[in-house]
């Protein structure tokens, strides 16, 4: 079936979208290419780059991915088999971008069917996804059909403002309570931040925080902004990709992305992976407007190791696709470490505490998880104060 690969009402693409097996099957024109995805635009005539396949790539991409935790069960609840049929239920739309694919024949308009201004039944999505309730009556005209990561997530609206619900993965339960963590933090150091709230959905701690892309700008990915420039031998991936920022008028870019290291390196965030940091981009004007807000900080202080493995000396996070970069380096690449004020520390630590404690009934953490959690702060703000001083 042919359609219009679209970027809010521009028609990027003439494509044929095979419906029986999910993919992309031919590309029959480009029209106006300079809206499609910034990867495929980039290096569209590289040589190297199947234009078709990557084309595929990034739209199977929007999907729910085949590491979502608890997905067979999911996919059950939903009456469907493979994720990848969720893909063209609602025309590919999403929530983090303006792209879709427009029938040929049967032309739709933007604006009748965007999910940003137009509501959606999400009650029955949510149930099955979070809350492991089966339904016959789920929509699939909705944006949880293009959400990634293994967490068990889904949209709703709140006030006419789309949110994001998410769960747990591991067994201490403490995603939610991370995500409140550095909203905190982030709020006293004044940093750009994505602010999440706790829920508890019959008896589940869930997070929410409000999508932070609307109806005329879209998010791009860490990973697909490196793609568009060749790095050179003599240039680390850190600094390639700053220069591209910068060259793309993003302000403050060096600044913020420090922001984004000291959080990580205080939480000891594990998952700072190239997809859930980037840009926020016009998708009228298609200008680069400012860093994405810091979010996704879920996977920190310890939350995957069980209470005899907690360790908050030290340990790994990801790093501009190093897998394991120690957290002791991570401080090295702040030029100017004076800048940061941590007054807030018996602020954050006693915050910290109320709240493990405020939530204990729903996390089922022992009591001795959470001394060593909130003694684990501690340790890691004494961590970054003694850096500070010794590099004034």
């Amino acid at each position: 079936m042919k359609y219009y690969l679209m970027d809010k009402n521009t028609e990027i693409a003439l494509i044929e979208y095979d419906t029986n097996l999910n993919v992309i099957s031919k590309i029959y024109k480009k029209i106006n290419f300079e809206y499609a995805p910034l990867n495929l635009y980039a290096n569209q005539n590289r040589k190297d780059f199947n234009l078709e396949k990557e084309m595929n790539r990034w739209f199977k991409g929007r999907g729910i991915p085949s590491w979502r935790k608890d997905l067979e069960r999911l996919l059950k609840n939903l009456n469907v088999k493979f994720s990848d049929e969720l893909l063209d239920k609602a025309y590919g739309l999403s929530l983090s971008d303006q792209y879709w694919i427009n029938p040929a024949e049967n032309k739709l308009k933007w604006k009748d069917i965007n999910f940003f201004t137009n509501d959606f039944e999400y009650k029955a999505f949510l149930d099955a996804s979070i809350l492991n309730k089966s339904s016959r009556n789920i929509s699939l005209m909705t944006p949880n059909n293009t959400t990634d990561g293994m967490i068990q997530k889904a949209w709703i609206i709140e006030k006419g403002k789309r949110k994001l619900i998410k769960g747990t993965f591991y067994n201490a339960n403490q995603e939610p309570l991370n995500e409140k963590l550095t909203s905190i933090i982030c709020r006293y150091l004044g940093f750009d931040y994505c602010n999440y709230e706790i829920e508890v959905l019959e008896n589940k701690l869930v997070s929410k925080c409000e999508d932070f892309v609307n109806e005329n700008t879209e998010y791009i990915t860490a990973y697909d902004i490196l793609q568009t420039e060749k790095k050179s031998n003599n240039i680390s991936t850190y600094e390639h990709y700053i220069k591209i920022l910068e060259e793309n008028g993003i302000e403050n870019a060096r600044i913020n992305i420090e922001n984004m290291l000291l959080i990580d390196f205080l939480v000891m965030n594990i998952d700072r992976h190239l997809g859930n940091f980037g840009v926020i981009r016009n998708v009228e004007t298609l200008k680069w407007e400012k860093l994405a807000p810091i979010f996704d900080t879920g996977e920190a202080l310890n939350c995957d190791k069980e209470i005899s493995f907690m360790n908050f000396k030290d340990g790994n996070g990801r790093f501009f696709g190093n897998d394991k970069k120690p957290f002791k380096d991570y401080l090295k690449y702040i030029k100017n470490i004076e800048r940061f004020n941590i007054s807030c520390k018996k602020k954050v630590i006693e915050q910290w505490s109320k709240m493990l404690k405020d939530y204990q009934i729903y996390t089922g953490m022992q009591d001795e998880r959470i001394k060593k959690l909130v003694e684990g702060l501690e340790y890691r703000f004494n961590l970054l104060g003694k850096y500070i001083e010794k590099n004034k």
